[in-house]
């Protein structure tokens, strides 16, 4: 949820109620907690961590938990401030910046252990820029787990899942006005703000472009439209 694109995305999107849903909805997908366990799982060894463009920090908690030291940025104030009271018990090891992700001039270089970037770099135009720039503060040898799109095509298969979910777990029709809220932004707002999709192999190769090394592809479960990788500086 970070990059340029929050300037114009900021009311219709990250600000707006959407996020006040986002984690009911989420947090009961089977598809999503996989991916979330996928970053927090391939930052295990990395003492310092950066949770790159960190949304309402669900990834980011899950970190803490295991002890890790972990720097959570993200540009939109409705996240940060949602993160920061879920994560408050943390604080101590829970610095929290609204910070440009192409631009990190607040991180030294080798700064960080691991980064984790879950759903994130298709919202940000200069995404080369981008990963340039967690290459520069990432350790050598550090971690970089990273989840991408394929396409913004078929967003309803992901919707129909995530409602799937919350119908089986008997979230429904007790959920209906917060699924209907997520349902709206999704589809009129948020897909909208997907500005660059890439597979795997082009992904991966512009990682080893940039200098990444020993990059491999885990399963994703998001019905073809995401992959997730894990590269090394």
């Amino acid at each position: 949820m970070a990059g340029n694109f929050i300037d114009i995305m900021a009311s219709s999107v990250w600000e707006s109620e959407y996020l006040e849903v986002y984690d009911t909805i989420l947090l009961n997908s089977e598809i999503y907690l996989t991916v979330r366990d996928f970053h927090v799982n391939a930052m295990r060894g990395c003492p310092i961590i950066l949770d790159s463009c960190c949304g309402t920090g669900n990834t980011t908690l899950e970190l803490l938990k295991k002890g890790h030291i972990v720097y959570a940025i993200d540009q939109s104030k409705k996240a940060r401030d949602i993160l920061r009271k879920k994560c408050a018990q943390y604080a101590n090891r829970l610095p929290i910046l609204n910070a440009d992700a192409k631009h990190l001039t607040e991180f030294e270089d080798e700064m960080f252990d691991g980064i984790s970037s879950m759903f994130a770099v298709y919202y940000i135009n200069d995404f080369e820029q981008y990963l340039r720039e967690i290459y520069r503060i990432l350790k050598p040898n550090g971690i970089f787990a990273l989840t991408g799109r394929v396409s913004a095509k078929n967003m309803e298969l992901i919707l129909k899942s995530y409602e799937n979910s919350l119908r089986e777990k008997g979230l429904l029709p007790g959920l209906n006005p917060e699924f209907s809220i997520f349902r709206k932004k999704f589809l009129n707002n948020v897909t909208k703000a997907v500005i660059n999709c890439h597979t795997f192999k082009e992904m991966s190769d512009l990682l080893k472009k940039i200098g990444f090394k020993n990059i491999w592809e885990s399963s994703n479960p998001y019905l073809g439209q995401c992959y997730s990788l894990i590269a090394q500086k």
